[in-house]
């Protein structure tokens, strides 16, 4: 994420009375859209609804669902909430950065809000400088929530907005307006699909969740010392991202760099561009060391290019590599967004179905916006909808 030197406050913690937020606050139900988008905020009293009727943004794929301007002389302040279906699980805030960029916003400052099992969140303050060199201060949340009627999620966005001159006067209003608001209607699951269960008996019994639109292959002569899957991601009948998985044994593999020699000497003789491994901190208290890279590659003879990640998974009874091939990251599309988040979640459901986190010194127990997944692993080897791997493949 790229940030600019912060020259403005950024809040986090609100420092304005109780009794003097309920009576200068109000609380505004939104109903004017289908139930499920349907939502409560908490606004000044000088800001007022202007449009209700959701009203459809082209050029960023939004629907405003709601518009709030202040009505008197004080300093003007204008707050949005905005939405956007996907029909595959990727987290609020990699959403978030996208239409930040899209609308061509400056990052100052932000904190990201990690989910139990739902991924990221974030929380943004921008800058922007638009017609006549005036700048405008902006502050962005992000929510997400599993549709019940048409399946996929829904995503939201408050965002609230002033003048650079008048943003410090009205931080700690804005900071109330951008954290308290809800879904009227909310689910209990807030992610875009279901969770395939995925087990298998490897150096150890291995168990971790894919989102259910992925499908899984296997080596048809798999062992318990040296395995492969692949996980494939397919929009309208396109390959948009795959997942290569080598499991190792202690005795196969005895180091992270014998777990990537032989996993990715299968593509070393392709062109490509991979920092080195490093070793990154893993808050699953299953996995005893992560080692991550991320880099290109490229065969100029198919015109192809692609974004790669590596994530190597120690634990006490083997080696774990996942590699990650797909689109780089753009705004066209999602397909790096869904790639990461289901690399992501394989991470940190590896042996830790309940998305059980290592509580950091200093730090809170992370806020969950949902439970635990309640899908359990089918009680078998190999599910019905899991493939052999070909040798194309």
């Amino acid at each position: 994420m790229s940030i600019s030197q912060p020259s403005y406050s950024f809040p986090i913690e609100q420092i304005l009375e109780p009794e003097f937020l309920t009576r200068n606050f109000w609380k505004c139900n939104y109903t004017s859209a289908k139930p499920e988008l349907q939502y409560w905020i908490i606004l000044p009293n000088n800001v007022k609804p202007t449009k209700v009727e959701p009203v459809a943004i082209p050029e960023v794929d939004l629907t405003n669902i709601g518009q709030y301007n202040s009505i008197d002389d004080s300093p003007y302040l204008e707050i949005e909430v905005v939405t956007e279906h996907s029909d595959y699980d990727i987290n609020g805030s990699d959403w978030l950065l996208r239409k930040i960029a899209l609308i061509g916003e400056t990052v100052l400052d932000f904190r990201e809000i990690e989910g139990k099992s739902t991924g990221k969140y974030l929380d943004v303050l921008t800058i922007k400088k638009i017609a006549g060199g005036e700048e405008i201060i902006s502050r962005f949340t992000v929510l997400k929530d599993y549709d019940r009627v048409q399946g996929g999620a829904n995503l939201f966005c408050v965002k609230a907005t002033c003048l650079a001159g008048d943003y410090e006067q009205l931080a700690y209003k804005i900071l109330q307006a951008v954290t308290q608001w809800e879904l009227i209607n909310k689910s209990n699951w807030q992610m875009a699909e279901s969770l395939t269960p995925f087990q298998c008996e490897a150096a150890e019994a291995v168990t971790f969740y894919v989102p259910v639109s992925w499908e899984i292959k296997f080596e048809a002569n798999n062992t318990p010392s040296v395995s492969r899957f692949v996980f494939s991601h397919e929009i309208n009948a396109e390959n948009k991202g795959v997942i290569n998985a080598f499991f190792y044994d202690n005795q196969s593999a005895a180091s992270v760099t014998m777990v990537f020699d032989k996993a990715f000497g299968r593509l070393a003789h392709i062109q490509h561009e991979l920092a080195p491994l490093v070793k990154v901190k893993s808050l699953n208290p299953a996995v005893k060391e992560l080692w991550s890279a991320t880099g290109s590659i490229e065969r100029k003879e198919e015109n192809f290019a692609a974004f790669l990640e590596i994530n190597i998974i120690r634990t006490t009874h083997g080696w774990y590599y996942f590699e990650t091939i797909g689109p780089k990251p753009n705004l066209e599309n999602y397909c790096w967004e869904i790639n990461k988040r289901c690399t992501a979640m394989i991470i940190e459901s590896f042996n830790n179905l309940k998305f059980e986190k290592i509580q950091q010194a200093d730090e809170p127990e992370p806020q969950s916006p949902v439970d635990t997944p309640d899908t359990k692993p089918a009680n078998k080897w190999l599910p019905d909808n899991w493939s052999v791997l070909s040798e194309d493949d």
